[in-house]
């Protein structure tokens, strides 16, 4: 009887064990259902020392589930330069480079082609020393602009020249 009664403790305690590893995993994977993808071109201008350096075109491949939206921004001339950015729609974060970016700032900048359009400034959860400083963000755009104290900063503008508009957010970003 105790060896039947120990049978039974040890595979209840085994189904256990499994569907919580079963729930856990089931819940850090992605979702599989894909809502939409919005496909838009987006221009690029990156800045270093206040110089323009690189002007490209970009398409920009935004794919959104259930909690999370991704931006995926592919170089028309250079694949190496792509880059791919979610937003975690729940909690409000992005994850850029392995990096997590939390909302610091609401309605820093608005949009010159939409009045109603305002982006957010994101800034590094745990901030390091030669990291972007911050992102300019609106989750319907996508990044507006990725600002870099100490290295080249990238705007992506729906529009081919831009300078103007450009010019305005760096003096909002600095």
């Amino acid at each position: 009887m105790i060896f039947v009664f120990t049978l039974i403790v040890i595979s209840a305690l085994a189904y256990g064990i499994y569907l919580f590893f079963y729930i856990q995993k089931r819940y850090e994977e992605s979702p599989t259902e894909l809502k939409s993808i919005y496909t838009e071109s987006r221009y690029l201008s990156g800045f270093s020392n206040n110089t323009l350096k690189l002007r490209t075109e970009y398409m920009l491949i935004k794919t959104v589930r259930d909690s999370i939206i991704i931006y995926d921004y592919r170089s028309v001339t250079d694949s190496t330069r792509n880059l791919k950015i979610s937003y975690l729609t729940k909690s409000q974060k992005l994850k850029f480079n392995l990096s997590d970016y939390k909302k610091y700032e609401t309605k820093t900048f608005q949009s010159n082609k939409n009045s109603e359009i305002w982006f957010d400034k994101y800034e590094m959860k745990e901030p390091i020393i030669d990291g972007m400083s911050s992102i300019l963000f609106n989750q319907e755009y996508g990044i507006l602009a990725i600002a870099n104290l100490l290295g080249p900063s990238a705007f992506f503008m729906d529009k081919p020249n831009d300078s103007l508009q450009v010019r305005k957010i760096i003096e909002k970003l600095y």
